[in-house]
């Protein structure tokens, strides 16, 4: 093995310090053999062949470095061996930054909303980022490009997006401002409201693929038992996930919270999950079938028969937070800060889209001004710039339809937490405590009646023909669901095709891989092969995305077996599935294509 280069250099400096001695002497040595017929000394002669020696060995481990230069020399002194050396420890040192930056955009490439499967702010900036990875990646490039020195070196407007998702809450406000304007500048202000909203997080894989593996954690044969349909996907992260028994709406008449419900938060460390929310019945007339003892229903709600209740209604809810100004919120989503001590200092709710015959109206206690009148939908509750905090609040339903719908909501009350879910009017809060509200969240459910009026439409499974060329065996063909590939022989999925099959009119499938030594191809058209044959290139990771006038009608789900992590978790709609820049293959690959509800 050659030796490292800094070890050679000391080799040479050792060199260095003996030959312009041995020249002198060689040089009396020759004008004493010239003029008289003196022979050099054995000892002259002796050390002679030491230094030739040793400047062979220097130059032949000199050559070994250099066999990774693009344009290897052949060092014929001192100062050609050092020459080589320096280009060995330059390229060394570019390498290592290479794969730095290329770790740094693996994890801008892992960014996702934890709510919006497709963040339109996000597309254009995995799209950079996968164009700088290649060039970044590019084995024919001479040179080192400019962004992965601005990457290591943290200038590039990708490292202060970083900074903002991953270390927000340990940003002082001069570091959060100038990081908000790097960031803003380069990417818009609609994905930095995101940002400081909570919004984005990383997807499971990508966001730990450069992280060792722990072997005890391996489990390279353990297999998924996968449903034929899952909920939809938005996002790797887990959503927000509302837990609502069965109900009987009674217009006008007000809910009783269970006072031992309480309000789950996401752990300290680890991934966050998001609030989960405990929504209490109305008329409970049967219990829910319990599970270890708590009542939990992930997603919508199923009801008796198996079919799902309506989406929740739509809301546009606007938040004047302390020092921010204004901010608007979607339903469930949690409308104000958390943990930075801000104030509400006033709201306003639309329901968006409209439902005729269906509004909204709401009250606030306000600091130093009591209960406010019931205000209109789209009307402030509240104040701007007067530094008022609210203390509480009640929301109700108006209109002709309202006896249809029940109106959910809590806050985040400070020296409190979250306080008990309220509904339909209930007064939420505190008065005569001085205590602020931080946010809230609103949420209006269709009531019992309106669920039971909703005819069930199972979801119907999308055939597909999946190709699968494999190392050594070639192509075979699968079926969704089916392990398209092989499992624990060791060998490469080298390429892949997808149809859907039979076809459905205007839908498509398109798909792309990240291939050994090419890295992203671009998005393929469905019945084209993603990756080669015949070239002995393993496939790192994959996604797989729909297309066509009822592609949102649809969800793509998909998932593969890797070489020492085994099964990777699901992903759906243009999620990447895998590694890159970690030599690991994918072995097979499952993919499967549902009907939304």
């Amino acid at each position: 093995m050659a030796p490292a280069y800094k070890d050679l250099l000391r080799q040479l400096d050792s060199l260095s310090e003996s030959f312009p001695t041995l020249g002198s002497r060689l040089s009396q040595a020759a004008k004493e053999l010239q003029s008289a017929g003196i022979p050099p000394s054995d000892s002259l002669v002796e050390e002679l062949t030491a230094y030739g020696k040793n400047f062979t060995i220097a130059r032949n481990q000199a050559l070994e470095l250099g066999k990774s230069l693009r344009s290897p020399s052949n060092p014929v002194s001192l100062q050609d061996i050092r020459d080589v050396i320096q280009a060995v420890a330059t390229a060394q040192g570019n390498a290592e930054k290479r794969q730095k930056a290329l770790n740094i955009l693996d994890r801008v490439l892992a960014i996702v909303h934890r709510e919006q499967n497709n963040f339109p702010p996000l597309e254009p900036i995995r799209d950079k980022a996968s164009e700088l990875y290649r060039a970044i990646n590019d084995p024919k490039a001479t040179q080192l490009h400019p962004d992965a020195i601005a990457l290591v070196e943290e200038k590039h407007p990708f490292s202060a997006l970083l900074t903002l998702v991953e270390q927000a809450e340990n940003l002082d406000d001069s570091q959060w401002v100038i990081l908000e304007e790097k960031v803003g500048a380069a990417f818009g202000k609609q994905l930095v409201v995101a940002i400081s909203r909570g919004k984005l997080t990383f997807t499971a894989i990508a966001a730990t693929s450069n992280l060792p593996i722990a072997p005890q954690s391996v489990e390279p044969e353990r297999s998924l038992s996968l449903p034929l349909t899952l909920p939809q996907v938005t996002a790797e992260a887990l959503p927000e996930v509302i837990i609502i028994p069965s109900t009987v709406a009674v217009a006008n008449k007000p809910i009783t919270v269970d006072p031992d419900i309480t309000i789950l938060e996401s752990p300290a460390s680890g991934t966050p999950i998001h609030e989960v929310i405990v929504v209490p019945s109305v008329n409970v007339n049967q219990p829910l079938q319990n599970v270890q003892g708590q009542h939990i229903v992930f997603g919508q709600t199923p009801s008796s028969d198996g079919s799902q209740q309506p989406t929740s209604v739509g809301l546009k809810v606007l938040a004047h937070i302390q020092g921010v100004g204004d901010r608007t919120f979607a339903a469930q989503e949690y409308a104000g800060s958390r943990g930075k001590g801000l104030r509400l200092e006033g709201f306003q709710i639309n329901i968006d889209s409209a439902i005729p015959g269906l509004t909204v109206q709401y009250m606030a206690h306000v600091e130093g001004v009591g209960d406010t009148p019931w205000v209109n939908e789209g009307e402030l509750a509240g104040f701007r710039g007067k530094s008022k905090r609210i203390e509480g609040f009640a929301i109700r339903l108006a209109g002709p339809q309202a006896a249809n719908y029940d109106v959910f909501y809590t806050a985040h009350i400070q020296n409190i937490g979250d306080a008990d879910v309220a509904s339909n009017g209930k007064y939420c809060g505190t008065r005569g405590k001085s205590l602020r509200i931080e946010g809230i969240k609103v949420w209006v459910q269709p009531s019992k009646s309106a669920v039971a009026a909703v005819k069930p439409q199972p979801p119907a499974t999308v055939g597909l023909k999946v190709l699968a060329h494999v190392q050594g065996v070639g192509d075979r063909t699968f079926k969704a669901q089916e392990d398209a590939g092989s499992r624990g022989k060791g060998l490469r999925l080298e390429g892949f095709q997808i149809n859907i099959d039979p076809a459905i009119s205007g839908l498509s499938i398109q798909y792309m891989a990240h291939v050994e030594g090419v890295g992203d191809t671009p998005w393929i058209n469905e019945g084209d092969l993603a990756g080669f044959r015949g070239k002995s290139k393993r496939i790192e990771g994959f996604a797989i995305r729909l297309a066509g006038p009822e592609a949102s009608k649809y969800d793509v789900f998909y998932t593969a077996h890797i070489q020492n992590i085994g099964d990777t978790p699901p992903v759906a709609n243009g999620q990447y599935c895998g590694t890159r820049g970690k030599s690991l293959r994918v072995e097979s690959m499952k993919v499967w294509v549902v009907a939304k509800n």
